[in-house]
């Protein structure tokens, strides 16, 4: 259950970078410090619905976009990101324009 919750992290981490949004001013939009926001992104502590269905309704993405791929995810350090992440990025970067 660990490695999903870091797997769900780094996906908020990429949707938010992908929108150009800062931790800081992301979690002040959901009502968060920057630190609960860090320690989500990072795996520490699981994001919790409510929190979840705010973070979809701001970066203007689909549920799913939190959970795909978790079970074919290969196993990474912290700060690896996969080519697939990256991938995942780009489109969404030239979606934006």
């Amino acid at each position: 259950m660990q490695e999903e919750i870091k797997l769900i992290g780094k996906r908020i981490r990429l949707l938010r970078t992908a929108k150009n949004l800062t931790q800081t001013g992301l979690a002040k939009e959901m009502g968060i410090s920057q630190t609960h926001l860090c320690n989500i992104e990072c795996g520490r502590v699981p994001v919790t619905l409510p929190n979840l269905l705010k973070l979809h309704s701001l970066l203007e993405c689909s549920m799913a976009s939190f959970f795909v791929d978790l079970d074919e995810q290969p196993e990474t350090k912290d700060n690896d990101i996969s080519l697939d992440e990256v991938l995942q990025i780009v489109k969404l970067l030239k979606q934006k324009n």
